[in-house]
């Protein structure tokens, strides 16, 4: 699949499971990563949620309503608070997102840590030529079901590679990689 119907998928996706209303009490947030970058691979949804306060319990009732409203297969919670990013996180899987299954991370931050995402996807979206895109996604889509990828490969060191080291094929990066260790 390529970018457009992930998109097309995610946006379904969101609509089914309500995430504006259950999203409804806080004052932002938005739906960044891949998803806004138009860099889309696989089936991976980054939620970035303004939440100063940290309330613990309605994340809980979020977490709770969305596993429930996606029929998820396993949800996992982390309280980052603390750390960086401040706050806390759900990672809610549909099935094995390596055999096609949705992934959702939700991530209900302070104030300084929801700026700093924002920030971000906002540099990354200004930065982003077709030329870099297409480099992104060709070598996103040779790494992504790879036992390494969200271990030692990532996204954002491919994002990295290409956009701050000149890294244009799978070649390129395989190299720079090798390079780095």
């Amino acid at each position: 699949m390529d970018n457009k119907e992930l998109k097309s998928e995610a946006d379904l996706l969101i609509q089914e499971c309500r995430l504006a209303e259950l999203l409804v009490a806080y004052p932002e947030w938005f739906v960044g990563g891949s998803y806004r970058y138009d860099l889309m691979c696989w089936r991976d949804l980054d939620v970035y949620v303004l939440d100063p306060q940290h309330d613990l319990k309605r994340c809980f009732e979020i977490g709770y309503e969305l596993t429930r409203r996606l029929s998820a297969r396993k949800a996992r919670f982390t309280n980052n608070v603390g750390s960086e990013p401040n706050g806390l996180y759900w990672g809610i899987k549909l099935g094995d997102e390596r055999r096609g299954a949705w992934k959702v991370d939700v991530w209900f931050l302070d104030s300084r840590s929801y700026e700093q995402h924002a920030s971000y996807c906002a540099v990354m979206r200004e930065r982003l030529t077709a030329e870099y895109r297409s480099a992104i996604v060709e070598i996103k889509e040779a790494y992504w079901q790879r036992p390494e990828y969200r271990d030692t490969i990532t996204s954002d060191l491919i994002y990295r590679a290409v956009l701050d080291n000149g890294v244009r094929t799978v070649d390129d990066f395989r190299h720079f990689v090798e390079s780095a260790a």
